[in-house]
C-alpha cells in the first residue's frame, strides 16, 4: 500500500491546500468517524485512508464553493471565542415574566402598541388570539387592539404558562427598508431562536501581505453554535463588510481549516501578540489584577472588555461526554485570587497535551461576582509552556515565524 504520507502529498497537489491542512483535516474526520468504522469491521489503516479520501474530498468541495460565494480566504488565528448569546431567547424569556405577573394594564398596552401577539387558552381547544390589526393587514401601524377566535395555536409560541402563548413581533416600526422594499419582518412574529456568535480574529486576507489585524467575526444562527479553537493557525472564508474590520460567517463556505504553515506568517508567540493589542488589557500580575481593573472600567466597558492573563494549570479533570475542564490559578503564591475554569469540548480535547503545572495564557472577560468575587470568563487559551502529559518527543520550531 501507498505510504500514507506520499498519498497526501498526491491529494494536497491534486487540490491545491497545503499538506498541514489535508492532514489536519484528515484527523479530525478520522476522530469524528473512528469509532464507526472499526466497528464495521474496518481496519486501522482502512480507516486512515478513508479519512484522507474524505479530508481531500471536502477540503476540494469547500474550495469550489468559496469561488462561487464571492467571499474572503482569512488566514490567522482566533483569539477569542465567547460563547453564543441567543437574543430572541432572552427577549422571550423578560417578556414571559412580565406576562406572568397578570397586570392586565400592561399586557393590553404591550398588544395595543405591536409588542406582542397573546394567545390564551379556552381549555376547549380554541384559543383567544389578541393582535394589532394594522400590524396584521401590514398597514401603516395605529396603537390598538383586536381579538378573534381560532382553533389552534400557530406554530413557534412561547409558553409563558396558565394557558398563556405569545408571539414577540419581530418589528413594529417599519413596514419597508430603506431601498422602499416591503420590509417582510414588519408585523410578522419574531423566531424564538436567534443565535449570534461574534469572534475576534487575529489574521488577514489570504495571498496578500497585509499586517496581521483584529477581525470582528460574526456567526449567526446554526454558524454559531460552532465553537472554534483559540490560537490555532489556519484559514476561514467569510464575507467581509464595507469597513473591512467585521466579516460575516456563511452557510457551506465558512468552515475553520488549522493549518501549521500559517503559524510563519507571525512575528511573535501568541502571548506577545496578545500584549501588543489595543483590544486587550494584559493583566500583569495575573488574575489577582482583575478587581483592579474592572474598577478602572465605565458600565458600558465593562460589556466589551477583554483582559488577558499568565496563569498554572492546577487541575485537568476529563468530562462524561468527552473533552476536558482545566482548572488554572495565578502563578504568585500568594496571590488570593480564585481559580478559572476552561471548558474544553470534546472536539478539542486533543489541544490539552500538556499536564498539571503547565502555564497558559486566558484571554477573557472580567467582571465581579454579585458576592464580590473577581472571575474571568475565558474566550480564549493558549499553553505557553507545556509540561507534558506524556513522554512524546516536541515537534521542531518553525524556520521563520510563529512559534513552537
Amino acid at each position: 500500500m501507498v505510504q500514507i504520507d506520499q498519498m497526501i502529498d498526491r491529494i494536497s497537489k491534486n487540490i491545491g491546500a497545503s499538506e498541514e491542512a489535508v492532514r489536519s483535516r484528515m484527523d479530525t474526520v478520522l476522530s469524528e468517524n473512528r469509532n464507526v468504522w472499526l466497528d464495521a469491521g474496518k481496519t486501522e489503516d482502512e480507516c486512515g485512508l478513508n479519512a484522507l479520501r474524505i479530508a481531500g474530498r471536502q477540503i476540494k468541495s469547500e474550495s469550489e464553493r468559496l469561488k462561487r460565494s464571492g467571499a474572503t480566504l482569512y488566514e490567522g488565528m482566533f483569539i477569542s471565542v465567547p460563547r453564543y448569546k441567543d437574543w430572541a431567547e432572552l427577549a422571550y424569556k423578560k417578556a414571559a415574566t412580565t406576562l406572568s405577573q397578570g397586570n392586565e394594564t400592561v399586557i393590553e398596552t404591550l398588544i395595543e402598541e405591536g409588542n406582542i401577539i397573546l394567545y390564551e387558552d379556552n381549555n376547549d381547544g380554541t384559543f383567544t388570539k389578541r393582535y394589532n390589526p394594522s400590524l396584521a393587514q401590514k398597514a401603516k401601524f395605529e396603537s390598538g387592539g383586536a381579538t378573534s377566535e381560532i382553533e389552534s395555536l400557530p406554530k413557534g409560541t412561547y409558553d409563558a404558562g396558565n394557558g398563556i402563548h405569545f408571539h414577540l413581533i419581530w418589528d413594529n416600526k417599519n413596514a419597508t427598508f430603506p431601498s422602499g422594499d416591503n420590509n417582510w419582518k414588519y408585523g410578522a412574529p419574531r423566531p424564538l431562536t436567534e443565535k449570534d456568535r461574534t469572534c475576534l480574529f487575529l489574521g488577514r486576507p489570504q495571498g496578500t501581505n497585509d499586517d496581521m489585524r483584529v477581525y470582528s467575526m460574526r456567526f449567526n444562527g446554526a454558524l454559531a453554535e460552532e465553537q472554534h479553537p483559540t490560537f490555532v493557525a489556519g484559514t476561514i472564508a467569510m464575507r467581509p463588510a464595507r469597513n473591512g474590520d467585521v466579516a460575516y460567517a456563511k452557510a457551506g463556505v465558512s468552515i475553520f481549516n488549522s493549518d501549521d504553515t500559517v503559524q510563519e506568517s507571525f512575528t511573535d508567540a501568541p502571548d506577545t501578540l496578545v500584549a501588543n493589542l489595543s483590544q486587550i488589557e494584559t493583566l500583569e500580575g495575573g488574575l489577582q489584577d482583575i478587581e483592579e481593573y474592572v474598577g478602572t472600567l465605565s458600565d458600558k466597558e465593562r460589556w466589551d472588555a477583554l483582559a488577558a492573563a499568565i496563569v498554572e494549570v492546577i487541575h485537568i479533570d476529563p468530562r462524561d461526554n468527552g473533552g476536558y475542564i482545566v482548572t488554572t490559578g495565578d502563578l504568585d503564591i500568594m496571590s488570593t485570587a480564585g481559580t478559572v475554569d476552561i471548558y474544553v469540548t470534546g472536539k478539542h480535547e486533543s489541544l490539552v497535551n500538556f499536564a498539571v503545572g503547565s502555564t497558559l495564557m486566558l484571554v477573557g472577560s472580567p467582571y465581579m461576582s454579585r458576592d464580590g468575587e473577581a472571575k474571568l470568563a475565558v474566550t480564549g487559551w493558549w499553553c505557553a509552556e507545556q509540561m507534558a502529559a506524556t513522554d512524546t518527543a516536541q515537534p521542531e520550531s518553525p524556520a521563520e515565524g510563529g512559534w513552537d
